[in-house]
């Protein structure tokens, strides 16, 4: 995790690359603060420094002048270790479970899961108009399998679509008239 607080503030972070890179070689990804453009509680680079100085108060001992011990996690469990898969779920299905969030569907299968940050951070960005291939790239999707998180936000989209083409036609008709 590199923090640049010079000039244009900036957080480089170090990610896997597939669930195979566990000490995150293969990839990272860049954000700048985007406070003016967003709410400040959204900006990324304030939101890891947030943290950082979070894990400063909580583990002084793994702090140094330079930052962070290596080995301390920039998201770890009360002991300063890695979480576990199923401790993270756990937290996942207790925020949901705090903002009222359903945890089955109709069909009383699970609605959280592990994978749910992942689904609807997708699905978001697909609603924010993000391309499919950003998308892909900054979930680290290899494959397609983000199609199947997102396949139904263009369906959500078609009354907006329909009436800008019927905007569209409506402005055709006019330069038509005009002519």
């Amino acid at each position: 995790l590199e923090v640049n607080s010079e000039g244009d503030p900036v957080v480089k972070w170090y990610l896997p690359a597939s669930k195979t890179d566990a000490e995150a070689r293969g990839v990272a990804r860049a954000h700048g603060c985007c406070c003016i453009s967003a709410a400040p509680a959204s900006c990324p680079y304030h939101a890891v420094v947030a943290q950082l100085d979070r894990l400063r108060r909580l583990f002084p001992d793994r702090w140094s002048a330079a930052g962070p011990a290596d080995d301390l996690p920039l998201f770890p469990d009360e002991e300063g270790s890695v979480v576990t898969k199923d401790h993270m779920v756990a937290t996942i299905v207790d925020a949901a479970r705090r903002l009222r969030v359903p945890l089955e569907s109709p069909d009383q299968s699970a609605r959280i899961s592990g994978h749910s940050l992942r689904v609807t951070g997708a699905q978001g960005l697909a609603r924010a108009g993000v391309d499919v291939w950003a998308i892909q790239l900054l979930g680290r999707w290899g494959s397609d399998a983000v199609l199947g998180y997102i396949r139904e936000v263009p369906l959500e989209l078609a009354a907006t679509w329909a009436a800008k083409a019927a905007r569209a036609m409506t402005l055709e008709e006019v330069m038509r008239r005009r002519s």
